[in-house]
């Protein structure tokens, strides 16, 4: 009798151990998309209804790439919230979800060679059913249903993260950020380098040419009474609200050495005339 009940629970543990798991869907195309993938779930487009975890996980034969990808979501108020995507593979295709008639659907916005993976889903506590994740359908067609939702992808990563190769030649990086503000690396914090190399153009040697108009010291003088900084250079209230670019600024300051250099000359050529007078 003990035997038995020790069965019995080990059995129970297995299948409620197993009923937050599920897969969903296998998907495979043996040849390329016209329009995009649409897949059309179970999962009910209903409030404070689920939190669900999907997980897609193949490979792109046209990408050469493995596919991992992570979505998550939470319905309220009628509309998708607290939704994200992430990627542990090179596959990171735009992904949005919809409410099409009542249920959810994940649109894939890819046409890409020879593709196949499969979705299992997690979901916990959240009255759940099974019948959620049986009969996943999916079609070569445009996205469908309203609430559309473009996932934006979100990776952390704690610790050393190196990278070895290429970085994708298009996308921004944000450390300690997620603004970019259209830059392609953004750092919120202090950065440490042996080098930094910056490319730049229209180097200031122009200002050794003959036309060129130099601001006389009494010019330069005033504009200092009035903005309270050297003409061509930013104010702090500026730099304050935009930074600096770099390679720009570095462009300033060399042009403002070289001016200063031209009147320094000027003033050795008077110091020397006087010498010469007063002798």
């Amino acid at each position: 009798m003990k035997k038995l009940y020790i069965l019995i629970c080990l059995v129970f543990l297995f299948v409620t151990s197993r009923a937050q798991s599920y897969e969903a869907l296998n998907y495979s195309l043996n040849g390329t998309p016209v329009t995009g993938l649409n897949i059309k779930t179970k999962i009910p487009f209903t409030n404070s209804s689920q939190m669900i975890t999907l997980k897609i996980e193949g490979y792109s034969y046209g990408l050469s790439a493995a596919i991992s990808l992570n979505l998550a979501w939470y319905v309220f108020g009628g509309a998708f919230v607290s939704a994200s995507i992430s990627s542990s593979a090179a596959y990171t295709p735009e992904v949005f979800l919809t409410n099409n008639a009542g249920f959810v659907n994940i649109y894939i916005a890819d046409r890409v060679y020879y593709q196949r993976f499969k979705i299992t889903a997690f979901a916990k506590g959240m009255s759940e059913q099974s019948a959620w994740f049986d009969g996943w359908t999916t079609a070569d067609e445009a996205m469908q249903g309203t609430q559309a939702l473009n996932l934006v992808y979100k990776n952390k990563f704690k610790g050393t993260v190196t990278n070895q190769g290429d970085l994708f030649s298009t996308g921004d990086m944000g450390i300690g950020t997620t603004d970019t503000k259209g830059y392609k690396l953004a750092v919120n914090g202090k950065i440490r380098t042996q080098e930094i190399k910056v490319e730049a153009a229209n180097w200031p040697d122009y200002v050794f040419a003959k036309d060129y108009k130099l601001l006389s010291l009494k010019e330069t003088e005033q504009h200092i009474k009035e903005k309270g900084h050297l003409p061509g250079i930013p104010s702090a209230e500026e730099v304050k609200a935009n930074g600096v670019d770099l390679g720009e600024m570095n462009i300033k300051l060399l042009k403002k050495i070289e001016e200063l250099t031209l009147h320094l000359i000027e003033i050795k050529k008077e110091l020397d005339t006087l010498k010469k007078l007063k002798k």
